[in-house]
């Protein structure tokens, strides 16, 4: 999302923009297919496949509270990065999240600072902005700021109309949730995977795009950058890997965006005589305080059978991002009906992510095993489609705010596959929030029937940031206000790294309405 919208405006302000990206041109040949045919088959998970299909071409490796973990991050690559794949979530921070230290004076080991460098206002005429950009649909949060227009969105369906009339008679706040989709015919939202009728308003079709095709940027696809080589100063050259050879760009200025996993990395792997601990790492900070968002699926059953035709990710409520002295989070639909084999998927995917071996039944290794082990699952999904009503159900998710530690942190390992690892500490300040969040949901929800479908680990792997966070204290952030590096006069930091705090909510209109703050910082730098 940041490099994208960074490099769109610069484009349209007259700069000569270059786009370096490890993976392929996506869109130039997926949204040529507008019916949708000859999909890439999903079962393949060989690296060229995935990133046909601007998946992350490589298992992540590293270790949480839960063990040694190895999977498949849900993560972009190729021209819109991770927004290829987004449920297309565009929402707002809330005022308070910007001076967060104040909601969590209990919280002693964490290295959260009292505020960030920028006030919600200063980033208020940017979300207006970002939300034009983006077309975003949806209605006024109740208990929100107030943000800009916004389109008409499409009719709830039945069942989803049911559930904003119920809430609202139940004293809870909802309103149709701020999405950038086009809701053409047959659009099916098209979360986890690449829109193939251009209905997804993802940042290579919003701004990539155009800004080859209108204002002259250019593009070096399946380009890696391995290194950026600097001086004291400022970055001097941009080392790159491009079909087996190695290749230096030179740039006046430098934007990284390679997510909050990534850029770190790069970073860190920038040393040199002037920069031995890395490159903008005279704090120590680059690659620290990696944070996430508890995210748990919870069924809603509607108090009567009816019909789901209709948009999945429809609406959302904030009564518990903040309640009784509380910092929790937002509640909204997860844009996905439920079937049998999402059922199945999900056993799955919560196997790949939590290594307790009970449910490594659901992605055993062995053929053999697998043989024994698929119909054991396909039996426990159906059994559970049919006795909780999942053919009626909702599904919702929660993003409860993560709090940025010290020791939760991304670094180099040149052993593993992808030349990095992770480590993160799910705390239990962070589990004590969950558990309050279900209680409090549901005692509101009445008589709703819900049902938790997550695990203890529960970590949204899909909301990472934090690792090279934007502070006005040089010793205690990466970045400065306007998110260049600290003593590095042509360097800029764009993606979810840059975040000081987590909120409660999708990170993707934030980094957006930054991206085209720092667009004009760098422009006026130039001159």
């Amino acid at each position: 999302m940041g490099g994208a919208v960074t490099g769109y405006q610069l484009a349209k302000l007259g700069r000569r923009v270059l786009f370096v990206e490890k993976g392929i041109l996506l869109h130039e040949e997926f949204h040529a297919r507008e019916d949708g045919s000859a999909k890439p088959d999903i079962t393949d998970e060989s690296p060229e496949a995935r990133l046909k299909r601007g998946w992350w071409p490589l298992r992540l490796q590293g270790e949480t509270s839960f063990g040694e973990i190895d999977f498949f991050a849900p993560l972009g690559c190729g021209s819109g990065g991770s927004t290829s794949l987004y449920a297309a979530g565009l929402e707002r921070l809330f005022p308070a999240d910007f001076r967060p230290g104040a909601n969590f004076p209990e919280v002693k080991d964490s290295t959260l600072p009292e505020r960030w460098p920028i006030s919600y206002e200063d980033l208020r005429p940017y979300y207006t902005e970002a939300e034009e950009l983006f077309r975003v649909r949806g209605t006024q949060d109740p208990l929100g700021q107030q943000g800009g227009v916004l389109r008409e969105p499409p009719h709830l369906s039945p069942r989803d109309k049911h559930l904003f009339d119920s809430f609202s008679q139940l004293g809870l706040h909802p309103y149709r949730i701020h999405v950038g989709f086009e809701f053409v015919a047959g659009c099916a939202e098209c979360a986890g995977g690449l829109c193939p009728r251009g209905c997804k308003n993802d940042a290579g079709r919003i701004c990539l795009l155009p800004a080859l095709e209108r204002y002259g940027a250019s593009i070096l696809p399946e380009c890696e950058v391995l290194k950026l080589e600097s001086g004291k100063l400022e970055v001097r050259k941009i080392l790159c890997r491009r079909h087996g050879e190695e290749i230096s760009i030179r740039a006046k200025m430098v934007v990284l965006a390679a997510g909050a996993f990534m850029t770190p990395v790069l970073l860190l792997n920038s040393k040199s005589e002037e920069w031995p601990e890395g490159l903008a790492n005279r704090s120590g900070m680059v690659g620290r305080n990696l944070m996430f968002h508890a995210s748990d699926y919870i069924a809603v059953n509607p108090t009567r059978s009816l019909s789901d035709i209709g948009p999945q990710k429809s609406m959302a409520f904030n009564d518990f991002y903040h309640s009784e002295g509380e910092k929790l989070g937002t509640f909204q639909t997860a844009g996905a009906a439920v079937t049998p084999g999402q059922i199945m998927q999900y056993m799955r995917d919560v196997a790949e992510r939590d290594p307790t071996w009970w449910k490594k039944l659901a992605s055993p290794k062995p053929v053999w095993w697998r043989k024994l082990s698929s119909p054991v699952i396909r039996l426990v999904a159906l059994t559970a489609y049919y006795l909780f009503n999942f053919k009626h159900a909702a599904i919702w998710a929660s993003i409860i705010e993560d709090l940025p530690y010290y020791d939760n942190r991304v670094f180099p390992d040149p052993q593993a596959r992808n030349g990095m690892r992770f480590e993160y500490r799910h705390t239990d300040e962070l589990k004590t929030r969950v558990m309050s969040f279900r209680r409090r949901l549901a005692k509101a929800l009445g008589p709703h029937r819900m049902i938790v479908l997550s695990s203890e680990n529960n970590i949204n792997y899909g909301h990472v940031c934090g690792t090279c966070r934007f502070g006005d204290n040089p010793e205690t952030s990466v970045l400065d206000k306007n998110n260049r590096a600290h003593d590095v006069s042509n360097l800029y930091v764009v993606d979810a790294s840059f975040f000081p705090s987590s909120g409660g909510a999708n990170p993707s209109l934030t980094i957006a309405a930054n991206a085209l703050r720092v667009a004009e910082v760098i422009h006026k730098q130039l001159g």
